[in-house]
């Protein structure tokens, strides 16, 4: 992910709106200088991206892009992408699906112009970072071995993946980027950046599993900024490989304060994050899932909707 959080020299007069609407809501903690903000994080995500942002902390390879054998650039893009400008590849990946034996899940990530591309991999030979004016495409798909050992596709998403996060009921604050649906009017959005497969052990039926790929946005604010993650869970079904899940899962957001005397600043924390739990009830036939904050009250319970497809709030 670009770091958004920097050292940014924007006139007073220019930042007073911005502050202002940014204003520290409740339950936010001031620390008095950069190096405690860390620790007033309450999620190990929230760290990991304050690390990365603030430190330069290397990100794991969340995406495998050290292709395993038999894998290759040209044939996962052939393949999942099918007729797609080969400059345009900023990433491929493949790893091992812990859940599913013998399976890999895989994506490619394209940049919308090939310029984009060769931007992006000057400074990042393996890209799926952007923001709201260089967005990417993504397509995913799962494989196996054939008789030889060579990789075999399974299910492949159709076309990019084009589902938003939907942020018209969550406990997370959302990016200021985010937008409305014309016709519901609810908060959503797609993500400025993939950033790695979450492979929890969500099981939708019997041996039936998805896995979870993590999205991220990030802002940048005069002395601060935010960062924002979600979840997709991608279902198999036959040939077809579906979003059935799109949630805000965390936000961190450091907002710069007072100055003292010895060269140190106030910062304003605020963080929440949540965690996805299979339950053992069901609806029409798949586990229903429970979205709950880490440490807090709320919750939702999400089931399956035989007519959308996919998961629904059924309780709050």
């Amino acid at each position: 992910m670009k770091s958004s959080i920097a050292a940014y020299s924007i006139p007073l007069a220019l930042c007073l709106p911005l502050c202002l609407c940014l204003a520290a809501p409740a339950g936010a903690v001031t620390v008095h200088s950069l190096d405690q903000v860390r620790g007033a994080i309450k999620s190990p995500e929230g760290r990991a991206a304050f690390d990365q942002q603030i430190s330069g902390t290397p990100q794991p390879d969340g995406f495998g892009t050290q292709l395993p054998q038999g894998f290759t650039k040209e044939l996962l893009l052939a393949q999942l992408a099918p007729g797609q400008d080969p400059k345009r590849l900023t990433l491929a990946g493949v790893k091992p699906w812990p859940q599913q034996p013998q399976e890999y899940v895989a994506i490619v990530c394209l940049a919308t112009t090939p310029e984009q591309a060769k931007t992006e991999l000057h400074d990042d030979p393996n890209s799926c970072s952007g923001d709201d004016d260089t967005p990417h495409e993504v397509w995913f798909g799962v494989y196996t071995r054939d008789a030889q050992g060579g990789p075999r596709l399974v299910a492949r998403t159709e076309a990019p993946v084009d589902t938003p996060v939907d942020w018209s009921d969550t406990d997370i604050d959302a990016p200021q980027s985010i937008g409305s649906n014309p016709k519901t009017g609810n908060a959503e959005g797609m993500p400025q950046s993939w950033l790695r497969f979450d492979f929890a052990a969500y099981r939708l039926r019997d041996k039936d599993y998805a896995f979870g790929v993590r999205t991220g946005w990030s802002e940048g604010y005069a002395g601060g900024g935010a960062s924002f993650e979600a979840l997709y869970l991608f279902q198999v079904d036959g040939a077809k490989l579906r979003p059935v899940f799109a949630q805000p899962m965390m936000y961190t957001k450091m907002l710069a304060g007072d100055w003292h005397k010895d060269g140190t600043r106030d910062h304003i924390e605020t963080d929440a994050s949540n965690v996805l739990s299979v339950l053992t009830g069901t609806s029409s036939g798949f586990h229903d899932l429970r979205l709950q904050q880490r440490s807090g009250k709320w919750r939702r319970t999400f089931g399956w909707s035989a007519s959308q497809q996919r998961y629904a709030v059924i309780k709050k």
